[in-house]
């Protein structure tokens, strides 16, 4: 009786797969779905944080007859290992520099800085009378400046900073 009834199949369910493969071909289906996959990228998730996060942006205005200026933001690290920034480039400048400001004989001097450590999960603060970029040979800057942040493992992060005016001069 078992026998009769494993030889009798209709064309309709010849065309099934077994019971057993279904339910391990709808397994790994699932299995690979829920983790989405061995080339899912998390950093464009719009529930994940970017991998480096820049805010605020700013850049100052020039003053009458310079070409010069400074740009200032927070810089934060979200990899799971430490990045090093170790410059930035923009089309708008001739040349883009990072300083830091610091006592030296009990005077405020401004000198280069030739990179900067962030560990995963902290943040640099770029900031007047600190760490800060320098833009030289700056013809105009409108609304914004697109200034590109560079890091020692060959990453290019492109930021866009708003102007601001501020009278005097300070660093």
């Amino acid at each position: 009786m078992f026998n009769d009834l494993r030889i009798k199949k209709s064309a309709h369910s010849a065309s099934r797969l077994p019971a057993g493969r279904f339910i391990l071909t709808l397994g790994i289906f699932i299995a690979f779905t829920a983790c989405g996959g061995a080339t899912t990228d998390t950093s464009t998730s719009t529930s994940a944080a970017p991998l480096l996060e820049v805010s605020n942006a700013k850049v100052r205005g020039l003053l009458p007859d310079r070409n010069m200026t400074a740009a200032y933001f927070t810089l934060k690290n979200n990899r799971p290992a430490a990045i090093t920034l170790n410059g930035a480039k923009s089309a708008s400048a001739g040349k883009v520099e990072m300083h830091t400001v610091e006592m030296v004989a009990e005077q405020m001097r401004m000198r280069p800085l030739s990179e900067v450590l962030i560990e995963s999960g902290q943040s640099a603060m770029f900031v007047s009378g600190g760490h800060h970029l320098m833009l030289f040979d700056v013809a105009d800057i409108q609304a914004s400046m697109a200034i590109t942040l560079q890091f020692t493992d060959g990453t290019e992060l492109p930021v866009e900073f708003s102007k601001v005016d501020i009278a005097g001069g300070g660093h």
